[in-house]
């Protein structure tokens, strides 16, 4: 093997070692025992890589990946099971509380939502101790009388003044984002289809949990075959794994081989230099020297000629096994690619409304989340703020639904445009937008949201020949010390149903007060 050839082989050694170290270090945290062994490889293939270690380190890990029956998945699954079972005892032991039956039960609608990753399970045992914290500071003041005039009123619907479930308003605004999300991936589906008509036109409670059930059935479907496709991932990945691993030892074997036959070869050659130089020290004969001389010339040629033949067998067979690794190599990088590729598209998708292509719930949650902590960190200001389009089920009513749907569009489409990128805006369900807005005072906020009600009241909307004026309403609260995300947007809310008694198109903050 000349200086170049030994070159290349270092190179795609190094390539390998740099490769395996790398993605060892994805698998990190996922038992005691594989994080060991994983530790264990790393300091084989770091620095001089030694093969005949990391070999050994690679069939434990293969032996302990087959026989590991925990996944992340299924831990995730069972996680969000445990939280959603201790959420409805404790649903159960907070009856009387309208307040945190409410709580409570959007806690239970986020935890049937599909889990994104492992990390997302944090914020789910964030919420759900926050919850348990509630419920316990108000057993503590469960004993102060409340009268019957101080107990909070029923919600009314925003357009009819006609009392609603909150419930069954909170239920139906979930299962309205599930439906048109599935909607989206399966436009052919008529059973969605069909519900989602029946929510649109409304239904009763007991439809409504049916409805529930055939959703319910769609997400485990989803989610087994989402954890399908990862199991055929890691698999490959294991089998690839494995296969290269097979690739080295034989690598070293054939190159210890080589080595040995080299070996055997190089002593044969010393033999037939020495019995030339004892011809030459003892002969007598120069006809004799000569012909011992021819003899032992063709021995070491035909020596020469063997090691060559071997060289090149060696060569070849290196070359085919380091081409084979980096083909390998090469279709696990697409692979990988593809998977990302997928997982980034189902996130986008799980983030975003069908209908107007805004964010969703979902994102604005996540969104929230990270404004909440800047926030804590720095005191910068930052507001919630609700819109509610009015009289909406009049549109729906006189023109369609086609007519709704086209309003929700075009409503969501010009209020996005009049947002600088730092303001976060997405569907919160139905009618209803939410806007996230950080490093505004009271006054910037005010200016803005009058500036988004009368651009919208001016726009030229017209259905089935006849001009229509559209208006929205407002409800705006600012973060103030001691605040949740949650208290906040119920304080917006609460301000936007102000508004809307008050005669509906108009702005109201808590700074107003």
């Amino acid at each position: 093997m000349d200086a170049k050839q030994l070159q290349t082989y270092k190179q795609h050694n190094a390539l390998l070692s740099q490769f395996i170290v790398r993605l060892s270090a994805f698998y990190e945290g996922f038992s005691d025992q594989i994080d060991s062994e994983l530790q264990i490889l790393r300091g084989h293939l770091s620095g001089t890589p030694n093969f005949t270690l990391a070999t050994v380190s690679i069939n434990k890990l293969n032996s302990a990946l087959q026989h590991q029956e925990l996944t992340l998945k299924k831990y995730s699954i069972e996680t969000v099971a445990l939280l959603e079972s201790a959420t409805k005892r404790l649903q159960k032991a907070i009856f009387e509380d309208t307040d945190l039956q409410k709580q409570a039960t959007q806690q239970l609608i986020v935890l049937n939502q599909p889990v994104g990753d492992i990390f997302s399970i944090y914020k789910l045992f964030k919420q759900a101790i926050e919850l348990h914290h509630t419920a316990l500071a108000s057993e503590v003041t469960s004993d102060t009388d409340i009268t019957h005039a101080e107990r909070p009123k029923p919600a009314l619907d925003s357009d009819s003044d006609t009392i609603v479930n909150p419930l069954y308003k909170s239920i139906l605004e979930e299962l309205n984002q599930l439906i048109a999300s599935y909607a989206q991936r399966q436009p052919n589906d008529s059973q969605l289809a069909a519900i989602q008509k029946k929510l649109t036109a409304g239904m009763s409670e007991d439809q409504l949990l049916k409805s529930c059930v055939v959703i319910l059935r769609m997400i485990v479907q989803d989610a087994m075959a989402e954890a399908s496709l990862t199991g055929k991932v890691i698999q490959s990945l294991h089998n690839s794994l494995g296969k290269m691993g097979d690739d080295i030892q034989l690598s070293m074997d054939n190159s210890r081989t080589q080595f040995e036959q080299r070996q055997v070869g190089n002593a044969q050659l010393q033999s037939h230099i020495e019995s030339i130089e004892e011809a030459v020290s003892h002969s007598n004969s120069l006809e004799s020297l000569k012909e011992h001389t021819q003899f032992c010339v063709k021995n070491i040629a035909s020596t020469l000629n063997e090691q060559a033949q071997l060289d090149s067998q060696g060569q070849h067979s290196l070359m085919g096994l380091l081409g084979s690794m980096q083909s390998r190599i090469e279709q696990l990088q697409k692979q990988t690619q593809t998977y990302k590729k997928k997982l980034a598209e189902q996130m986008m998708l799980s983030q975003t409304d069908p209908l107007t292509r805004l964010p969703n719930r979902q994102a604005y949650n996540e969104k929230l989340s990270k404004a909440f902590q800047n926030w804590q960190d720095n005191k910068d200001e930052l507001a919630v703020a609700v819109l509610d389009i009015d009289h909406f089920k009049t549109i729906n009513d006189r023109f369609g639904h086609a007519a709704g749907d086209k309003t929700l569009q075009l409503v969501g489409k010009n209020l996005k445009q009049q947002l600088t990128d730092n303001i976060f805006m997405a569907r919160w369900g139905g009618e209803e937008f939410v806007l996230l807005v950080p490093g505004m005072d009271e006054q910037s906020v005010t200016d803005l949201l009058e500036t988004m009600r009368t651009t919208l009241a001016s726009l030229p909307f017209k259905f089935k020949q006849e001009k229509v004026t559209i208006t929205a309403s407002f409800g705006a609260s600012f973060f103030k010390k001691g605040d949740t995300p949650d208290a906040v947007f119920e304080r917006a809310d609460s301000l936007l149903y102000q508004a809307k008694n008050e005669g509906r198109n108009r702005v109201i903050t808590d700074r107003d007060k």
